[in-house]
């Protein structure tokens, strides 16, 4: 072979081996590119997760206040940092009114850049209007195969809003209370008004509210008394309502609700009551002002609904009898010191169902206003 043929061949062998050398750089490459890519779309899942949980750590902070419980600024934030550390992501958070929209330390609506940050709260308090709170989340993570093109560390990014406020909807029990409870005796008289309803504070594990138990008359007396609800459109069915209720959610209050029929639904419903247990036994139930909460109508009347209430049961009783006794005021002697049992409104009931008013925080959607005694409180996580 001539040294001109060897040559060639070298360079040939040579030229062969920069190309698989490129060819093998852009392998690893693509190779690092989906792996990474892998990563970082799991990573950007998780620091998504972790901003709504501190979001919704934030606003639950923000409803225990709502709801009358003595919380700070400093308490919002702790809230927020301690859950993203635990998620091991960096934040930074503002408070919003309960759309989301981010406000002052006034409480006026302004633009993001002026939003007061949670722990700048004026004066160390939660801002007038704060019912929510927008939280920045981030992570940045190491990469593995992507350092051989020089990429050391991706950043994953995301934003969540939290807020609380008024319940508009929920896992509703199919009946309606008045804004004032009629006495059942006939007499028209009415009873304790919302406003004044004592509001129970939850008891230990497993046991009952501690306050007072109240007995809430189920009649037809004319206006301010009880009837049940048409939820799902599907009339008689009252019994499944109370053991599959369904999510409704309303977009503001007032609404009007048909009723269903009260004499097919009263015993089925009881019985379906009775079968509550744990955290089942506290329901939301609609309430409605005593100008168009009239029962007159029956099963073709229809309820001018202003909100809900949290109703912690302990019964219902549905009797013939018109001095049923399980709807008259008496003790209630299965707790360890025995307690009244108040009704709303004198006696007289053949029907009723009792249980304690209750400060319920959950998740659901969420409506404006003042909340007011007895008024249930959601948290929605809206972004």
């Amino acid at each position: 072979m001539s040294a001109r043929h060897g040559r060639t061949r070298r360079k040939g062998e040579g030229q062969i081996l920069v190309v698989f050398a490129l060819g093998l750089v852009v392998l690893v490459t693509g190779v690092a590119l989906v792996l990474e890519g892998g990563n970082a779309y799991q990573n950007q899942r998780s620091v998504q997760n972790a901003a709504d949980a501190a979001a919704n750590a934030g606003a639950t902070v923000i409803a225990q206040h709502l709801a009358g419980v003595p919380k700070t600024d400093a308490q919002v934030n702790s809230a927020i940092t301690s859950s993203a550390s635990f998620n091991s992501v960096t934040e930074a958070a503002y408070y919003t009114d309960w759309q989301g929209q981010p406000i002052d330390a006034s409480g006026n609506v302004v633009a993001a850049n002026l939003a007061v940050a949670v722990g700048a709260g004026p004066a160390g308090a939660i801002p007038p209007n704060g019912q929510g709170v927008h939280v920045g989340g981030n992570r940045t993570f190491p990469t593995a195969l992507a350092r051989v093109i020089g990429i050391k560390s991706f950043t994953a990014s995301a934003d969540a809003i939290a807020v609380t406020g008024k319940t508009n909807g929920g896992r509703l029990l199919p009946v309606v209370f008045p804004v004032n409870i009629t006495d059942c005796s006939g007499n028209g008289t009415l009873g304790a008004a919302k406003d004044q309803w004592d509001i129970s504070q939850p008891g230990a594990a497993g046991a009952h509210p501690v306050g007072t138990e109240y007995i809430v008359p189920l009649c037809k007396t004319g206006e301010g008394s009880f009837m049940v609800l048409d939820l799902d459109g599907t009339p008689n069915n009252c019994a499944y309502e109370v053991t599959h209720p369904d999510p409704i959610q309303f977009d503001s209050f007032p609404v009007t609700i048909a009723s269903d029929n009260g004499n097919n639904c009263a015993k089925p419903l009881a019985d379906a009551v009775d079968t509550l247990v744990g955290d089942d036994r506290t329901v939301l139930i609609p309430i409605c002002d005593n100008n168009e909460c009239n029962t007159s109508g029956g099963s073709h009347a229809s309820y001018h609904v202003t909100g809900v209430v949290s109703f912690y049961i302990d019964y219902m009783s549905d009797s013939n009898n018109q001095n049923n006794s399980l709807c008259q005021s008496h003790y209630n002697n299965d707790v360890p010191l025995p307690q009244l049992m108040v009704t709303i409104a004198g006696n007289g009931s053949s029907s009723c169902i009792a249980g304690w008013f209750v400060r319920f925080i959950t998740t659901g959607p969420v409506g404006g206003g003042t909340v007011g005694n007895g008024d249930s409180l959601s948290i929605q996580l809206i972004k």
